[in-house]
């Protein structure tokens, strides 16, 4: 399914959903030693009202997709 797609959440059917950020880490060191290569950013997608994940997406996904979305005429302010 595609993330344009997802409108209501699966699990009890609410429209009221909402993207959050969401840091991650794999290489077990500890916080404050951490080089920025070594994190990675994550986009959530989860419903309001049942706390149910709905997608997950990294910042390169959605660097992608706001590329893709993006027309000449466009400007970010």
């Amino acid at each position: 399914m595609a993330i344009t797609e997802i409108k209501k959440c699966r699990e009890c059917g609410s429209e009221s959903l909402t993207w959050d950020t969401h840091s991650k880490t794999d290489s077990g060191v500890p916080e404050g030693r951490l080089r920025s290569n070594e994190v990675k950013c994550l986009f959530v997608l989860g419903c309001d009202d049942c706390s149910e994940t709905l997608a997950i997406l990294s910042a390169d996904r959605v660097a992608g997709l706001l590329n893709a979305a993006r027309t000449p005429a466009t400007s970010v302010e």
